[in-house]
């Protein structure tokens, strides 16, 4: 198998892990009764991934990347395939939030590796891959993972689910690529100590690249802005008919994640995004959330899925770019890069949910994604200024306060 192929176990992975998340939310919901419980579900998944972002990055760096993703994989694979046999909703929430510890530790090893797994001249393409087969197995995930659950029962979604980490783990064991060892001299013999020391060098690292700080803060409220959509598209499809709101749910983000696929497609090809990578991101990213507050302007079906859909081709583009943006960081230093920027996004994601809640009791579902969104372009159109005014032209990325935004 090439390692290639392993980007289309990866998208099954991820489809069972869909798949399991609308599973557990009705065997939860009917066993608890509580919308509580719901938000409970994730909430501590959410949590499980904050608090392994302090330390996923560290460990990147500092350990054997593959054995990480190895070994995550197979511990949920077992923990997913346990709650087959303890399915009370104590021990959801327990392997729900044990599931966010492994997911986060994972994730952030697998990011940091696509350069050396895939070659830094293919970040780009790869990323763009990543993110069509994401958005391709978010729609099959949850469409399958209702009706599995209808005929077959929770146990066979959660079967599939542990059985794709497996398969994921075998894959990976059997792939080949000049991964980083921990004989290359770093150890865990003082972890306190080191890790304080790896963090300093992270800071000292940044400093000297100020557009990287402006990445992060973009995506910081990026990702507490999406939260207002996440929370606002159910309530939307409601809005539009109350007796057919799971329906116009399903086709929102089914219309979205078109968009995000086509995307993708060309994305590679377009040469003002390989040579300008950082102005394609604020770009992108600013199209995103004006996108969002279109959809929510109107309850008109056919104009709901349009935005949806043009919003669809700026989010891909937005997700592509970040990506490789964090990726052309040093080898060395570029699991804790990633372990920040995972820590942010969930921080974000989490202060919104957080937000969104309390401004649609003050203000119209519209309006609450209006604020929070327009917060992002704010933001965003402010760090890309502050970058136009530093960068003055694309210059070669090397030097502690140069930045090169080509990707091939």
């Amino acid at each position: 198998m090439t390692n290639r192929a392993y980007l289309y176990v990866k998208a099954f992975s991820d489809l069972g892990s869909r798949m399991d998340a609308i599973a557990l939310g009705v065997v939860i919901y009917a066993a608890t009764g509580s919308a509580a419980w719901l938000s409970a579900l994730l909430g501590v998944s959410m949590l499980g991934g904050l608090i392994s972002s302090i330390f996923s990055g560290v460990l990147a760096d500092r350990l054997d990347r593959r054995s990480i993703m190895i070994v995550t994989d197979w511990l949920r694979a077992v923990l997913i395939i346990s709650l087959i046999f303890f399915p009370s909703p104590i021990m959801i929430l327990v392997i729900r939030f044990l599931m966010g510890l492994m997911s986060s530790f994972f994730e952030v090893s697998f990011m940091a590796e696509v350069p050396q797994i895939y070659g830094n001249n293919n970040l780009l393409r790869v990323n763009a891959m990543l993110s069509r087969l994401s958005s391709i197995s978010m729609v099959i995930g949850f469409l399958a993972g209702g009706m599995l659950y209808d005929f077959l029962g929770f146990e066979s979604v959660l079967l599939i689910d542990g059985c794709t980490f497996a398969i994921s783990a075998i894959v990976l064991m059997r792939m080949k690529w000049n991964h980083t060892h921990v004989a290359e001299g770093k150890t865990f013999k003082q972890p306190l100590r080191q890790i304080t020391s790896d963090m300093r060098e992270v800071k000292t690292y940044l400093w000297g690249r100020p557009i990287l700080l402006l990445i992060f803060l973009v995506f910081l409220f990026d990702t507490f802005g999406s939260a207002s959509h996440n929370l606002g598209v159910p309530l939307l499809a409601e809005q539009i008919d109350v007796n057919k709101q799971a329906l116009y749910y399903g086709i929102i983000w089914s219309v979205w994640a078109f968009g995000n696929v086509i995307t993708t497609y060309f994305l590679p090809k377009v040469a003002f995004i390989k040579q300008y990578m950082y102005r394609t991101y604020f770009i992108s990213t600013i199209l995103m959330s004006v996108g969002f507050i279109a959809i929510f302007s109107t309850t008109y079906l056919p104009i709901v899925l349009l935005f949806a859909f043009l919003t669809g081709l700026t989010d891909a583009c937005a997700m592509t770019t970040n990506s490789t943006i964090m990726q052309q960081c040093d080898n060395h230093i570029r699991g804790r890069i990633l372990g920040i920027s995972s820590l942010l996004g969930k921080l974000g994601f989490g202060v919104g949910f957080v937000i969104a809640p309390m401004l649609i009791t003050l203000f119209s579902l519209s309006q609450m994604v209006v604020i929070m969104h327009s917060s992002v372009i704010i933001v965003t159109i402010i760090a890309a200024i502050l970058y136009l005014k530093q960068s003055k032209g694309v210059i070669k990325y090397g030097s502690s306060n140069s930045y090169d935004e080509r990707a091939n």
